[in-house]
């Protein structure tokens, strides 16, 4: 089999069916299977799966592990040469996959390419960026000050008209080879939710290969609609991963013990700012 498409559930009723009908129309023109990993729903997501795709390979937990470990768990089981780490909010554009392997297969540095992710209006949704370090992850997506950040401190790319190499790409739509994928490690299961896909791609630059940003691969993605975890919760959890990336990266006393006191700060005040536009 060519492909091994991966997908991580957790009450992702939304927009699975739109996900996954999508996917098995390209997993068909390539050769493959669709691999969904359950996270515990505990709504309608496994019976709509079951009723509606017979053919998609089916595994879960019998609690909530987390996407890092639930997509390891997933590799495991796939046969496929090529994983591709696929969200359950991305409808993926017919012939996308097509491109993905002819850039991954045309392009000898790469460990992984990702497509160009959209917004349902059209409008470019940016999911490649910088390695966070302390300057620029003051302006990352999450943060207070994103409004200002600047070329000089950027965080979050650009598009691009061409296929370019980029430090980071988000897992939503994400190929790469499955050895080499195992063989680096996977995805850090220290990671529960966030940051997971921007500590492999620091493992694929430390192999020595190079992600890249194929814009010709396009999916709409439904940000934040994959799973009904409450806009705090994942906000907390977008905090908590960033401090673990940078203990693991950065292990020194900023990291330890000024870090988790701007990170606890910033998040209490994107909380209590959300409130307030609320009202």
């Amino acid at each position: 089999m060519s492909v091994s498409a991966v997908v991580v559930t957790y009450n992702s009723e939304k927009h699975i069916s739109k996900c996954l009908t999508a996917l098995a129309d390209e997993i068909a023109a390539v050769g493959g299977e669709i691999i969904l990993f359950d996270n515990n729903s505990t709504d309608a997501t496994l019976r709509i799966v079951e009723s509606t795709f017979p053919d998609v390979k089916i595994s879960s937990s019998i609690k909530n592990i987390g996407f890092a470990s639930a997509c390891n768990k997933a590799a495991n089981l796939a046969v496929g040469k090529y994983l591709l780490f696929a969200n359950p909010d991305m409808v993926i554009d017919k012939g996308a996959l097509g491109i993905l392997l002819k850039a991954i297969n045309s392009l000898p540095e790469a460990g992984a390419v990702t497509a160009r992710m959209r917004f349902p209006d059209g409008r470019f949704q940016p999911t490649c960026r910088q390695f966070p370090n302390y300057r620029n992850i003051m302006f990352s997506r999450g943060s207070i000050l994103k409004k200002g950040e600047s070329s000089t401190g950027q965080y979050t790319l650009d598009d691009s008209e061409k296929t370019v190499e980029v430090p980071a790409a988000s897992a939503t739509c994400l190929l790469m080879d499955k050895d080499f994928f195992q063989k680096i490690g996977g995805f850090d299961k220290r990671f529960f939710m966030f940051m997971e896909d921007t500590d492999l791609c620091q493992s694929i630059s430390q192999a020595g290969k190079k992600v890249y940003f194929v814009p010709d691969a396009g999916a709409e993605h439904y940000w934040g609609e994959g799973a009904t975890a409450s806009e705090i919760r994942r906000k907390w959890y977008h905090h908590i991963s960033v401090w673990k990336y940078f203990l693991k990266h950065y292990p020194n006393g900023f990291s330890l013990f000024v870090l988790p006191l701007a990170l606890l700060f910033n998040f209490l005040l994107t909380i209590l700012t959300g409130r307030k536009k609320d009202r």
